[in-house]
């Protein structure tokens, strides 16, 4: 199965909810094998796209594609319970970028895509379409800071009802990941718990969304008015 496959794969599946920036992190001692990294991906040389990803093939096996570096302390399929996860609202994935220029280099991160997996192979949940996130400074890199990714609330309580229920402990962590300006690396994801990490904010729901556009219209037609007056 190659790479195109494999994100096809992950991108579908049962219950679907996004993954959302929650903003910088400045973590310590995280460098590869201090911490439950599940993907590590690194541009070709003379290239700036990079994209991998960590799944399951078609008999269960972990498969390892794209730009994705293989070794288990780069790129590994993680149990719930080999990293401490109890619930979905716990669950984050640091994101951790190696550019050169002391930071000072950008990287969009175009594709970020998780699944996670019954100790059978089963699809229990897939995180929906992801929204394309700038990176104008890269921070200082793997094992020192990062950028934090949950799911909403809402989202969360979706993947607690999917992935979390009976003895889930051997359920599978994958993950699908694509960036764009990346001219060095290798970039890495983690999972880490909640607990002393910035919380989730609330995401408006669409109706929420709209009321809030029609505020604004109302305000700007309003000033408007005033004005002619």
């Amino acid at each position: 199965m190659h790479l195109a496959a494999l994100a096809a794969a992950l991108i579908g599946g049962a219950a679907q909810a996004q993954l959302v920036y929650l903003g910088p992190v400045d973590l310590n001692g995280t460098g590869l094998g201090a911490v439950s990294t599940l993907l590590t991906i690194q541009s070709p040389v003379n290239g700036s796209f990079e994209s991998g990803a960590v799944g399951l093939s078609i008999i269960n096996e972990q498969l390892v594609t794209g730009d994705a570096k293989i070794g288990t302390s780069q790129t590994q399929l993680r149990s719930l319970g080999e990293v401490g996860i109890d619930s979905a609202a716990d669950l984050r994935i640091v994101f951790n970028v190696v550019e050169p220029g002391n930071g000072a280099n950008g990287l969009v991160l175009s594709e970020l895509v998780l699944k996670i997996f019954s100790a059978d192979g089963d699809t229990l949940f897939t995180s929906g379409a992801f929204a394309s996130q700038s990176f104008a400074d890269t921070l200082t890199g793997t094992g020192k800071s990062g950028f934090l990714f949950g799911l909403s609330e809402a989202d969360a309580a979706a993947a607690q009802q999917a992935a979390f229920f009976g003895d889930f402990s051997d359920n599978r962590i994958g993950l699908f990941a694509a960036a764009e300006g990346a001219t060095g690396g290798p970039e890495t994801f983690f999972v880490a718990e909640a607990v002393g990490l910035p919380p989730v904010a609330a995401i408006p729901e669409p109706g929420t969304w709209a009321l809030l556009g029609f505020g604004l219209i109302g305000l700007m037609l309003r000033r408007g008015r005033s004005r002619d007056e």
